[in-house]
């Protein structure tokens, strides 16, 4: 199967499962938002590679300091190359030390360097046009990596259900031991949303290691809120 037949495929099916969900994901904001945050669901067709990523963040009640957040990151090659395969599951629980600053502990499972324990803290803020949050620690293994993520979503309002989509990403990770790069990003997004969904242009820039050999494509997104 070739690429465009891979990419026309997965495009089909996505929005097939989308629509099919609808239903379900689309109930009133302002009801969900008592009880629970969304949870974003992104999917990227770019030009070489295709990629996911689900963010969970909640509390474990709306009283509790307690709470969790997971990062879990896909990136599929279509040409199968070993160095464009990635994926990184982050799982960590977090206490709220004072409104929108958490500290975070708990560990990474990744496809290149495996497990790693990790320790840091957590600066996030949400309305209904605006969203930012800023990520940041140690992984408590041999190499201390520090690593720093930071993302911010605008969603202004365009009339009724609909509104711009803008987002920016970046993640920065560095080898404290040798002082050198190891793994970052800088993500871009401008689209549409409708109620609970959002479709667009996306622009991923990737870089590895110390020499920073760069990935770099752009594609479509479609992403959604699930509650």
């Amino acid at each position: 199967m070739n690429k465009f037949r891979v990419y026309t495929f997965s495009v089909v099916l996505l929005i097939i499962a989308l629509f099919v969900s609808f239903p379900t994901s689309a109930q009133s904001k302002s009801e969900a938002a008592q009880t629970s945050a969304p949870i974003p669901l992104e999917v990227v067709l770019g030009t070489k590679s295709w990629t996911s990523q689900l963010i969970i963040d909640k509390k474990f009640s709306p009283e509790s300091k307690l709470g969790f957040f997971s990062l879990s990151y896909i990136k599929a090659n279509y040409d199968n190359d070993e160095y464009l395969r990635e994926s990184l599951n982050l799982m960590l629980l977090k206490y709220e030390l004072v409104k929108n600053v958490s500290v975070l502990s708990g560990a990474a499972y990744s496809s290149v360097w495996g497990f790693r324990p990790y320790a840091g803290g957590q600066y996030a803020y949400m309305s209904r046009t605006f969203m930012c949050a800023i990520i940041s620690g140690l992984y408590l293994s041999e190499s201390h990596n520090y690593e720093a993520l930071a993302m911010a979503e605008y969603r202004p309002v365009i009339k009724d259900n609909w509104s711009l989509y803008t987002r920016a990403q970046a993640l920065y990770n560095q080898n404290t031991e040798t002082g050198k790069h190891d793994r970052s990003h800088a993500y871009g997004r401008l689209g549409l949303s409708y109620k609970t969904f959002s479709f667009g242009c996306a622009l991923n820039y990737d870089w590895y290691g110390p020499m920073k050999m760069e990935d770099h494509q752009w594609g479509i997104f479609i992403s959604t809120l699930l509650w």
